[in-house]
């Protein structure tokens, strides 16, 4: 007689910001992708463009004011250097022997609703590379 097996179905949880679901969406497009801890929706969306050419305390990455943020969950992404060497987690620095490399650390404005990025390049590779930051937050 051959071995037979039964498959289960289970729920695993709401998809976003490690709860283990299956619908962990990433999109341009604003996505439901959990419930926050008062209970109001978390929302997902992509945005993608580019750093500055120069190093720089307070440069805008992008206008949010659109989305009516209360709370910003989280902010993270990726960009990859020029010459297609090294991809870097945001917010994150790059250390070498010789010293700091890069840094781009981000954080988001409540009052004019922009994602403000601080940018330290000291070879140049990261001048005018594309970048994907992914914003998780609730709505007022």
């Amino acid at each position: 007689m051959e071995n037979r097996f039964c498959l289960q179905m289970v729920s695993c949880g709401d998809g976003c910001c490690g709860n283990g679901g299956t619908d962990n969406v990433y999109s341009t497009e604003e996505t439901v992708c959990g419930k926050w801890i008062d209970g109001k929706p978390i929302y997902r969306k992509v945005i993608s463009g580019t750093l500055a050419v120069e190093n720089g305390n307070k440069h805008t990455f992008a206008n949010v004011s659109d989305l009516k943020i209360d709370k910003v969950i989280n902010l993270y992404g990726n960009l990859i250097d020029k010459n297609n060497l090294f991809q870097v987690a945001l917010s994150a620095s790059i250390n070498r022997p010789e010293g700091m490399y890069a840094a781009v650390n981000m954080y988001y404005g409540m009052e004019a609703g922009n994602i403000y990025y601080s940018f330290l390049n000291n070879k140049g590779d990261y001048s005018g590379c594309a970048a994907n930051v992914i914003i998780e937050y609730t709505k007022k």
